[in-house]
């Protein structure tokens, strides 16, 4: 009986060592879309002059694109999963953070004026309060492996 638990409890740990591995994966590759976000963002304002209001959507989307190769390949390890699947259901809840993310940078460039110039750090801000309240947990469910519904968790 007690090395029927104790199977059970190493399984566990060992479940939440791989899960904890994946969202360190997830916010790796969630650093390589920030910094693709703001280097386009950057390159549109400081670079062609585009106001910070008017960057701000093209820099998502480039940060977008970069986010879903990473968390496909990398984060999540999920590449032999239907690519179909994955793209539906990862558009659909970046479109909301799309719209949570501009609805919030625009806030926050309202709400504090005086830090226009400061946008990357509205930016940073901004972003990563979508990550962890809306994008993160429910990339989970999007890059799940079908077989048995359980959530695509590797250790590697």
């Amino acid at each position: 009986m007690a090395s029927g638990l104790q199977l059970e409890r190493a399984m566990a740990s060992s479940k939440l060592v791989s899960l904890a591995l994946q969202t360190v994966r997830a916010g790796a590759a969630g650093i390589l879309a920030t910094a693709t976000d703001l280097a386009t963002l950057a390159l549109l304002v400081s670079g062609f002059g585009v106001s910070p209001h008017v960057a701000n959507v093209p820099a998502l989307l480039a940060g977008g694109v970069a986010n879903f190769a990473g968390n496909r390949w990398f984060a999540f390890r999920a590449h032999r999963e239907p690519l179909g699947r994955q793209l539906v259901g990862y558009t659909l809840v970046e479109v909301v953070a799309l719209a949570l993310n501009g609805w919030l940078f625009e806030a926050a460039l309202r709400l504090f004026p005086q830090a226009t110039h400061a946008y990357w750090a509205l930016r940073l801000a901004t972003s990563h309060l979508v990550f962890l309240l809306w994008s993160y947990p429910l990339w989970c469910l999007v890059f799940r492996a079908q077989r048995g519904g359980r959530p695509a968790v590797s250790s590697a």
